[in-house]
């Protein structure tokens, strides 16, 4: 008798939560039959946000499209209203073959016209073949997306996905920006059609000039060359987010060079920059202030150092040069060695310190105060010698020495 009860409950059990589950099924069905028993009217509202729900995928735009000026192409979604008896409201897309296809009516091509040229094609395609007593109205409901390709001096290249409105901009922010030795003035465009085009795009960051930062289209190729680190670069340093070397434009003024490429940060000072220069063998130091910044020309080779507010500089032949913070009473000394010290070609003895009064003082147990300068200069020896070693300079005054014997016999 217990087995018998024990079964009993068991098939009651799984009854029951099998009819659970049936129920859950039931209640899935039966919102789905009651929404399609619904008698759903043409004239609804529901269904009219159904018809114009593309508006909601509508990209943010710069300004309104100009319908002589956007070519339309694969994946382009137009809205055709047609008014006769019965008003007909048609989304249609631009196929990848580029046709339009309206149903009823047929197709018509479309692909690579501008959005004026072609409403006046699809309206007398329809009129004509359809609907010749009919009021049609076109209108873009939504903008395509396709593939692009950026090759070259940016840090991610390779197919971009954009839309018929994206400009170069915002496909270089896409491709992760540009890489530092990226010629930005420089950058060729192939067309799908065959065409080359040159942009600066420094134009755009200059002046705002958007025929430098264009569109493109479908097949579209964008290369971004690189430069030449030896021929027209500049390195840059100090307390800035993005020290390192970067690639200048042929007679590009220091305040071009600033406002377009360098990050600061807090505590940046900006009132006094140096530049170091190689003129003929010989290091020259620019001290540039900012009623300067544009009429100094930057040359290939330039070392620009962009200081800590009220910070010390320290620069030449050191380890790690750039901005330290100002610590009171700290000598020209400390600093070099907070700089890592002096290279093999530099000299601790041989040092120039630039006060922010323009006064030069050359001792390393100098106090310094906030703004100075230290450069460390190449050595006597090295000066002399270059980077030959002892036993080489030892073999040379031998020779010498050799051929002063030789010939005195």
């Amino acid at each position: 008798m217990s087995k018998v009860y024990v079964i009993f409950i068991a098939i009651s059990l799984i009854l029951g939560n099998a009819r659970a589950q049936v129920s859950q099924v039931d209640m899935r069905i039966g919102s789905f039959n009651n929404l399609r028993g619904k008698d759903i009217s043409r004239e609804d509202n529901n269904l009219k946000s159904l018809d114009l729900e593309s508006y909601k995928e509508v990209a943010s735009l710069e300004s309104a499209i100009s319908p002589d000026k956007y070519i339309l192409g694969p994946g382009d979604e137009l809205g055709i209203s047609i008014i006769m008896g019965e008003n007909l409201t048609l989304p249609t897309k631009v196929t990848p073959t580029g046709d339009l296809f309206i149903p009823s009516v047929g197709l018509v091509k479309v692909s690579g016209q501008t959005l004026d040229v072609a409403r006046k094609k699809i309206k007398s395609f329809i009129i004509e073949n359809a609907f010749p007593n009919a009021k049609v109205s076109i209108a873009l409901l939504n903008i395509r997306k396709f593939q692009i390709q950026v090759v070259g001096a940016v840090n991610s290249s390779g197919f971009i996905e954009i839309s018929a409105l994206d400009r170069l901009d915002k496909i270089i922010f896409a491709s992760d920006g540009f890489h530092p030795l990226a010629k930005e003035f420089d950058i060729s465009v192939e067309r799908g059609n065959g065409e080359k085009e040159k942009i600066n795009f420094l134009n755009f960051l200059r002046q705002g000039d958007l025929k430098s930062n264009p569109t493109f289209l479908e097949g579209d190729i964008i290369h971004v060359p690189f430069g030449d680190p030896y021929l027209n670069s500049i390195s840059l340093r100090g307390h800035i987010e993005n020290a390192g070397y970067d690639i200048i434009e042929k007679d590009e003024s220091l305040l071009s060079f600033l406002n377009r490429s360098i990050d600061l940060i807090n505590e940046t000072n900006l009132m006094s920059i140096i530049v170091t220069r190689n003129e003929n063998g010989v290091e020259k130091i620019y001290n540039v202030s900012p009623k300067d910044f544009s009429n100094f020309i930057l040359s290939n080779g330039d070392i620009v150092d962009i200081p800590r507010d009220d910070g010390i500089m320290v620069n030449g032949f050191v380890q790690k040069p750039g901005a330290y913070a100002y610590v009171p009473g700290y000598l020209a000394y400390n600093y070099i060695s907070m700089a890592g010290g002096n290279t093999k070609d530099g000299s601790i003895n041989k040092i120039k310190i630039i006060h922010s009064n323009g006064s030069i003082s050359r001792n390393f147990n100098t106090i310094l105060k906030r703004g100075d300068v230290i450069i460390v200069e190449r050595s006597t020896i090295n000066t002399l010698a270059g980077n030959m070693s002892i036993l080489q300079i030892v073999a040379s005054l031998l020779t010498i020495y050799m051929t002063y014997l030789s010939s005195s016999k």
